[in-house]
């Protein structure tokens, strides 16, 4: 039988935010509200952590994950790829081929059951072999997004040039959506011949509002502490 296998990828380094991946957010370290929620949900069967930092790993495994060895310098620098980094675990774990793996970014924590059980469930029923969480783009669609160089000369320029903008209305724009962060899920042997998790045939389903928010900077820490404290936990 299959199992499905939570990867949450925390390397040590981090040059917008020192240390993130640890940093207090409503009472205890970033990683450990991912590595909380896939202990919540009965049908992932491991929880599993992959780092380079020996301190990470240790609060990982006290937060009740799996940290089966420390990655290596390569896949923890800054241009080291996810992709790579989860087709390390898998080389390197009893993973099996058969077996399904949902990647948790612990920048993004504030996930719901809810989401992830409709992921399973569109998951299971449209026998997808990847499915993603994703969010209405803020400016409903590219039409209304420009590209600006400020080091030069910060002049708008549409980042689609063969539409102008003026005199568009918004309503008669089609929504545009981007992946969140929430929730990424492959089945093992999809990922290992496409190492993405967007292909032609992942599906996807739309995440609560608060969990469109992601932890890069202090500004963004800053936000979701107040999410917390507001709105309270999300499972």
């Amino acid at each position: 039988m299959s199992k499905l296998i939570a990867l949450i990828p925390a390397r040590g380094g981090s040059k917008g935010l020192p240390n993130k991946n640890i940093l207090d957010l409503h009472g205890r370290p970033l990683i450990e509200w991912s590595i909380a929620f896939a202990k919540s949900q009965p049908c992932i069967d491991g929880c599993f952590v992959s780092t380079d930092s020996p301190v990470i790993a240790d609060i990982a495994r006290q937060c009740g994950a799996e940290v089966p060895f420390l990655r290596s310098d390569t896949l923890s620098s800054d241009t080291a790829k996810t992709s790579d980094v989860i087709i390390d675990f898998i080389k390197r774990s009893s993973i099996d081929s058969v077996d399904d793996i949902l990647l948790l970014e612990p920048t993004s924590p504030y996930r719901t059951s809810f989401t992830f059980e409709n992921l399973i469930k569109l998951y299971r029923q449209t026998k997808s072999k990847k499915a993603v969480s994703v969010t209405e783009a803020v400016s409903s669609s590219h039409v209304f997004q420009y590209s600006i160089d400020f080091e030069t000369r910060p002049v708008l320029k549409n980042v689609n040039n063969c539409i102008d903008s003026n005199g568009v209305r918004r309503q008669d724009i089609k929504k545009s959506y981007y992946l969140d962060g929430s929730f990424y899920m492959s089945k093992v042997s999809a990922f290992i011949e496409d190492p993405a998790f967007v292909s032609r045939d992942t599906v996807a389903v739309l995440s609560d509002y608060f969990s469109s928010f992601e932890i890069d900077c202090e500004n963004d820490l800053k936000l979701m502490r107040a999410i917390f404290k507001s709105i309270g936990l999300p499972f």
